[in-house]
């Protein structure tokens, strides 16, 4: 009884202050609360605003007073229109407004585009670890194993890429991400192609084999002046993990578990695309009507890709997609389950080539290709690869697949609060635990591949990295770390509670709960407010409750906000590992998770989706007032960047309607053909299992 009480005592506590922690995080991140309220965040967008705006009235008083000296008379009547001449290389276009239903331009494309990015996330990060469910789930017959060469592969190349741009990050290895790749892409391949004949080797010789080899041909795919130790060893390490994952791909038992799993998210995928489509002719028709002589600027600078390749891919990319989608039964039986991997490879490569395509006029609008003056001569692909091109495509193929992985929570959550058999609470149990575990997984990079790109914004133009850092849209990067945080603390939360249903995991709880007293400290270093002068003095009309005392004022700055990112990211990474060896020691008891976990992962995904948009509004809105930096100006009545209270309500509607929306498919993909009527008619011949 006393063992019961402290029990429920300490389950009270913990949901005490979850509740707490949602109720602040409501009263500083959602905009509908009143504008006059105490919120820090609101208070400091409004008088910075105020204050942008007197600074401006200002610069307007002291250019007329100048005038007017030089002159010796008043001056003219006549409005100054010189801003709208200043407009860079591209200076022949016309003032454009468009309205509808008081929706303005910017608004009007800031929804479809956000909620086409959304849709296309999902359907473009899931298929990378469907299809290695789908091998996970399918018997090693000769057709499977063929097919497993080539998804071992283009695992390696994802694998290598990630711990290739995290070693150039770390050690500074010059094109660490070449060695990775090469390296754990050829290690896989040689390994694979071995064991398909006969295991000939065991995991320490498929190590040692993925290694040398791996080794071998990535070096001479990459610069030879980049050769050092460092990127040695960075080639050796990749080779030998690419070696390790084949090897246990190859001969892991199957687990008909995630087939399953994997065609459900699949017909999730098939219902999504066609909003991708729906969603993206939108944003086509509006960038059209509203910006007609931006976007005849921007295809008329790529006429290759919006002419031909974009249009060539997206057809391949929507055949092989329904093909995929439609052809998993009868492949099925038909016992060619090879074949079905194989189109889902493909359909993985052209997904990720079309989303590479479409980063290159988006790094264009936000760095295009210097020098300026040559834009008109410069070649298609000169403008494609910005110096920030390749960055984007780390960073969006990492957030892809996070954002994956928490669609997946989502749907295990829905799935187990909506059922109410055993056997299908306990499945739908397991499915979160997968969605969490590829979230983290995946989410733990992630701050890496955010750095990069960053860096090189402020190698391009430091001018772009101080707006975002520490002036117009400081506030709006410390919505995200507090974000960020809030999402490693979820999920470090609901490894906690479902730890309890596991027999012998209660030696971690100890080292777990410090763990996440660091992540709460870490997180609040992280929402502390930047301040860049040397001298950490506040800035003009900052709000006197975010001034920083003396002794505490370090943790304002980057190198204890870094400090603190590695500390999330460390914490969460040892409790990953503490999760798993709690999973292979001890019996797993599915369907008996804590009431509170469904939901901690259903707030997951939500919080990603959140994350998500608001990543993508930083990045947009850094171009200041140009359509093109430097290139092709904003001359609209919306050029400067709204407030942070503006912004947090316009991405909050579009959040809440993508997250309406995923759920009425989740529903209609899942829910809803489990418990519609089955028909009565003859007995047929029951599907075989995948291969």
């Amino acid at each position: 009884m006393i063992k019961q009480s402290q029990s429920s005592l300490k389950n009270t506590f913990f949901k005490s202050l979850i509740c707490l922690i949602f109720i602040y995080l409501l009263g500083h991140l959602t905009p509908f609360l009143s504008v006059s309220s105490n919120s820090i965040i609101l208070n400091l967008s409004f008088q910075t605003l105020a204050y942008a705006q007197e600074d401006e009235e200002d610069e307007e008083d002291e250019e007329d007073e100048e005038e007017d000296e030089e002159d010796g008379e008043e001056s003219d009547d006549e409005e100054d229109l010189s801003y709208l001449t200043d407009i860079g290389p591209a200076a022949d276009h016309e003032f454009e407004e468009f309205s509808f239903l008081d929706f303005s331009n910017r608004k009007l494309t800031w929804f479809a585009a956000q909620m086409h990015i959304l849709f296309a996330s999902f359907i473009l990060g899931c298929p990378m670890f469907v299809v290695i469910m789908e091998v996970m789930g399918a018997r090693r017959t000769q057709g499977v194993r063929k097919a497993i060469i080539l998804s071992n592969v283009f695992l390696g190349v994802l694998i290598g890429v990630v711990i290739g741009i995290t070693g150039e990050i770390i050690i500074g290895i010059h094109h660490g991400v070449l060695f990775g790749l090469w390296a754990c892409a050829f290690g896989a391949l040689i390994v694979s192609f071995l064991n398909y004949f006969h295991r000939l080797m065991n995991i320490r010789a498929s190590a040692f084999v993925g290694a040398v080899f791996g080794a071998l041909i990535s070096l001479p795919l990459t610069p030879v002046e980049h050769y050092e130790v460092s990127a040695i060893i960075l080639a050796l390490v990749n080779g030998a993990v690419g070696g390790l994952l084949s090897n246990g791909i190859m001969f892991a038992k199957s687990d008909f578990k995630f087939e399953r799993l994997a065609h459900e998210i699949t017909k999730v995928i098939g219902i999504c695309y066609s909003f991708t489509a729906l969603t993206g002719g939108l944003f086509l028709f509006i960038m059209l009507v509203a910006y007609k002589d931006f976007i005849t600027y921007l295809i008329s600078s790529f006429p290759v890709l919006f002419m031909v390749a974009y249009p060539t891919l997206f057809i391949l990319e929507t055949v092989i997609m329904y093909i995929y989608v439609y052809s998993w039964d009868p492949l099925n039986k038909a016992n060619k389950k090879g074949r079905h991997i194989v189109t889902g490879i493909f359909l993985n490569v052209f997904g990720l080539t079309l989303l590479m395509a479409l980063d290159g006029p988006a790094t264009f609008m936000q760095a295009p290709t210097k020098p300026l003056a040559d834009l008109l001569t410069m070649g298609e692909w000169d403008k494609i690869t910005t110096s920030i091109w390749m960055p984007l495509n780390y960073h969006r193929l990492v957030g892809n697949g996070t954002f994956g992985g928490y669609m997946v929570c989502i749907i295990g959550a829905y799935m187990y609060l909506w059922s109410d058999k055993k056997e299908e609470r306990e499945y739908y149990d397991w499915v979160g635990y997968i969605g969490n575990i590829i979230g983290v997984a995946i989410m733990i990079p992630l701050p890496a591949m955010g750095y990069i790109f960053v860096a090189e914004i402020y190698r391009y133009d430091a001018t772009i990295g101080m707006y975002i850092m520490s002036d117009r849209e400081s506030m709006f990067m410390l919505v995200q770390g507090l974000l960020v945080g809030t999402m490693f603390s979820a999920s470090n939360i609901y490894m906690w509670v479902s730890m309890k249903r596991i027999e012998n995991a209660q030696r971690f709880f100890p080292a777990m709960k410090f763990g996440f007293v660091l992540i709460v400290i870490s997180v609040t270093i992280w929402f502390t407010p930047r301040r860049f002068f040397a001298t950490m003095l506040p800035e003009p009309g900052m709000n006197p409750d975010m001034v920083l005392p003396d002794n505490l004022a370090f943790l304002a700055l980057m190198v204890s906000k870094n400090t603190a990112a590695f500390c999330l990211v460390t914490v969460t990474f040892i409790n990953y590992i503490f999760y798993t060896i709690a999973t292979k020691t001890g019996k797993v008891h599915y369907g008996k998770i804590n009431p509170l976990g469904p939901y901690v992962l259903i707030f997951l995904g939500f919080s990603d989706i959140w994350l998500m948009s608001w990543m993508g509004t930083i990045r947009e809105l850094s171009r200041m007032d140009w359509h093109i930096y430097k290139v092709f100006k904003d001359v609209t009545p919306e050029k400067f960047a709204p407030s942070l209270a503006e912004s947090g309500f316009h991405v909050t509607v579009i959040v809440w309607t993508f997250f309406v929306l995923m759920t009425a498919i989740i529903w209609i993909g899942i829910k809803y053909p489990k418990t519609k009527p089955k028909e009565t008619g003859p007995v047929q011949a029951a599907p075989q299992m995948a291969e």
